[in-house]
């Protein structure tokens, strides 16, 4: 039996997207990673038995059919770590070291269909952040997009290249957000105001 993380509460979940709460959610969000994850990370092969699901707020959207659609999480720094620590673990500990909480946005997969769904998993993230108490959400992504995510949550880039390619041709970044410094370029980003 799979075990989600009972105690993550959202006060604004936006109403496109839900929190994954049972293991046969957790499954269908699987299926949608497998399929969006086969054509755009090659050496990504596992997806079933995620072990940071376990400590994570897994996110995801549906369509009226009730079918997948789009998925994103957060995964807690805990016992089994962060994602990232299986290819950077040393620069993560540095980030570990400053004394910060951290977090981890993870599992994107957002298919055809649920075009447009980022600005809303951004704010969530965002709330999670706030929350929960966590100061920087530290993330791998394409390099290609590091601008987009210093535009939009005023990220900074840790490691320019994390040395892996997930098998694609490109390079992969190592960036942390700062939740509290994000704010303003978040509230431009969404048109909105922020908690």
């Amino acid at each position: 039996m799979y075990e989600l993380k009972p105690s993550v509460v959202l006060s604004r979940v936006p109403d496109m997207l839900n929190i994954a709460s049972s293991e046969a959610k957790l499954s269908r969000i699987w299926e949608l990673r497998e399929v969006e994850y086969s054509k755009l990370y090659p050496d990504v092969t596992s997806f079933q038995d995620d072990v940071y699901d376990q400590d994570a707020c897994v996110l995801y959207g549906e369509n009226d059919e009730g079918e997948v659609i789009s998925t994103g999480r957060v995964a807690f720094d805990g016992d089994a770590g962060l994602p990232s620590d299986e290819l950077i673990k040393p620069v993560v500990d540095q980030v570990r070291a400053s004394g910060k909480v951290i977090a981890e946005p993870s599992k994107f997969a957002i298919s055809r269909e649920a075009q447009g769904a980022l600005p809303s998993y951004m704010l969530t993230y965002y709330e999670l952040g706030i929350g929960h108490g966590i100061d920087s959400l530290v993330f791998i992504c394409r390099s290609k997009s590091n601008r987009f995510y210093q535009r939009v949550v005023g990220a900074q880039v840790l490691l320019e290249d994390i040395g892996y390619s997930y098998g694609t041709n490109e390079c992969f970044s190592f960036l942390e957000w700062d939740i509290a410094r994000s704010k303003p370029f978040l509230s431009k980003y969404i048109g909105g105001t922020l908690l």
